[in-house]
């Protein structure tokens, strides 16, 4: 299938303006710790719009195959940006091999959707079953090093496209009645980002395992 010239000139200028600013931080033109976190944030932000895209486009270009079944592991999917499990305990653990974006970058925001998205997809299309609960407790643990982390406040990082793309998914509705939230931090030299999904009734039993490592 021929990708459009609007699609490959959309993605070049992303990837020429995440260049634009990654050559000024070579440049050392940003003085301030404060411009120089602006300007990583905006490599990202291009960086990850492309990347949707790219990923867009493998979709609709790669040919048509069967879907392989993991024999007795249905519960498990995993691919380079992140994986799904299905725990013993029956809820649901999908990891995200980066930490959540600020949410005033609306592209950091959309790359957390697509990729869990794209993540609940493999895990259905390789024999895994989500799980649905009514009422649930959605728990994100952030494991991250203390040093050089650039920590911002629980209410600046977007947990909302976590919330948005497993409504209707996992859970029916976010409200407050339905599902209740949890953010936290673990202090750890990995950087990554677990999304747990419980039923409502298990938060007590999820906050006491919060004491040793899953």
């Amino acid at each position: 299938m021929e990708i459009s010239e609007k699609a490959i000139q959309d993605m070049q200028r992303q990837v020429d303006a995440c260049s634009s600013y990654i050559d000024a931080l070579a440049r050392n033109s940003c003085r301030s710790p404060e411009k120089v976190n602006t300007m990583l944030d905006a490599a990202m932000q291009k960086i990850e719009l492309c990347c949707i895209e790219l990923r867009r486009i493998c979709e609709i270009n790669r040919p048509a195959s069967n879907p392989v079944l993991f024999a007795q592991s249905s519960y498990y999917a995993k691919e380079i940006y992140g994986e799904v499990t299905l725990m013993d305990t029956g809820w649901l653990d999908i990891r995200l091999n980066a930490l959540l974006p600020h949410c005033r970058f609306s592209g950091g925001t959309q790359y957390i959707s697509d990729t869990i998205t794209r993540l609940l997809k493999r895990f259905r299309d390789t024999g895994g079953e989500l799980p649905f609960f009514q009422k649930a407790f959605l728990a994100i643990v952030e494991h991250r090093p203390v040093a050089g982390c650039g920590a911002f406040d629980q209410d600046n990082k977007g947990f909302k496209a976590v919330i948005n793309s497993l409504k209707g998914r996992v859970f029916a509705d976010d409200d407050q009645f339905e599902l209740s939230l949890g953010l936290f931090t673990i202090q750890d030299e990995e950087s990554c980002c677990h999304i747990y999904v419980t039923p409502s009734d298990a938060a007590g039993d999820f906050l006491y395992q919060m004491a040793e490592p899953f």
